[in-house]
């Protein structure tokens, strides 16, 4: 889906997997999938192309 987004909008991100850092997989475990920007969570759970347009 992020890939999608970013063919209308210029965006980055970074893949981090929550399993291989307990503190991390502690904070978000329930939340997956996660967005965050600037240590801020911009959107969890189910997300879909609008949510992410709306966001960027």
């Amino acid at each position: 889906m992020m890939k999608l987004v970013q063919e209308d909008f210029p965006l980055t991100w970074t893949t981090i997997d929550i399993e291989s850092d307990d503190d991390i997989h502690e904070k978000y475990m329930l939340m997956i999938p996660v967005i965050e920007k600037d240590e801020q969570v911009l959107a969890f759970g189910k997300i879909g192309y609008i949510d992410l347009v709306e966001l960027f």
